[in-house]
């Protein structure tokens, strides 16, 4: 080919390979980078969560806290021990499947609404997922989007399993 017919036809062959090798190394980097963040949002609880499940009861605001400062990584229930959907919750929470097994604190509204966490749960019965001190989600009792997370204990196992990893 000439010089003149290269000239006409555009970029030489090697220039386009190298213009479509960096097109698919940057999709690929991109897919990979989306996989990543996708599983970012699930992570460990702290050790001391995990075995049986059981319900620690009779967390109080200053403990709440205390685990906030101390950044750790926790699930917690608030309710009110006489409302109807607090029941079913507890039931749904004590007998996750084996291979969910993990202890979560029972934090009565009572205390809760004088904590930080009350900034996020205003509405009970709710789970609040903790993630190194900081409130990584919660479920909204007065929310149209979590209401089916109330309605069944696998929607509920379903809504903890996106962040918690067991």
């Amino acid at each position: 080919m000439t010089k003149e017919q290269q000239e006409k036809s555009g970029a030489p062959k090697w220039f386009k390979l190298i213009i479509l090798a960096a097109l698919i190394i940057a999709v690929v980097i991109v897919v990979i980078a989306l996989n990543l963040s996708s599983n970012s949002a699930q992570f460990r609880l702290s050790d001391e969560y995990y075995g049986a499940s059981e319900m620690l009861t009779g967390l109080t605001k200053d403990e709440y806290e205390s685990l906030i400062a101390q950044k750790k990584s926790f699930a917690v229930m608030v309710d009110k021990p006489a409302c109807v959907t607090t029941t079913q919750m507890r039931e749904w929470m004590a007998n996750f499947p084996d291979d969910m097994q993990f202890k979560y604190y029972q934090f009565m509204w009572s205390e809760e609404k004088e904590s930080s966490l009350h900034e996020y749960v205003t509405f009970v019965p709710s789970v609040a997922i903790i993630r190194e001190g900081k409130v990584m989600a919660w479920l909204r009792a007065d929310s149209d989007e979590d209401v089916e997370y109330f309605n069944s204990a696998e929607a509920l196992q379903s809504w903890v399993a996106k962040y918690v990893t067991f």
